[in-house]
């Protein structure tokens, strides 16, 4: 199985009369997949990887690909 870490960012910003417009999304980051020896899953990887990034669950998914 292929999982993709997908993180909830900024992708644009916008000056419009003295405001700031921010425009967030999803965008992917990473991809895992099952390590050969099977000791660890392709979404534990993604898990981990969100958590040494320091993302906290409102800001990341990982997402099932194949």
């Amino acid at each position: 199985m292929i999982y993709i870490l997908m993180i909830w960012t900024v992708v644009s910003n916008t000056t419009m009369k003295h405001n700031i417009l921010t425009q967030q999304d999803w965008r992917p980051l990473g991809e895992f997949h099952a390590e050969v020896q099977g000791r660890k899953t392709a979404q534990q990887m993604c898990e981990d990887a969100a958590r040494q990034l320091g993302l906290t669950t409102e800001n990341y998914r990982c997402v099932r690909s194949k």
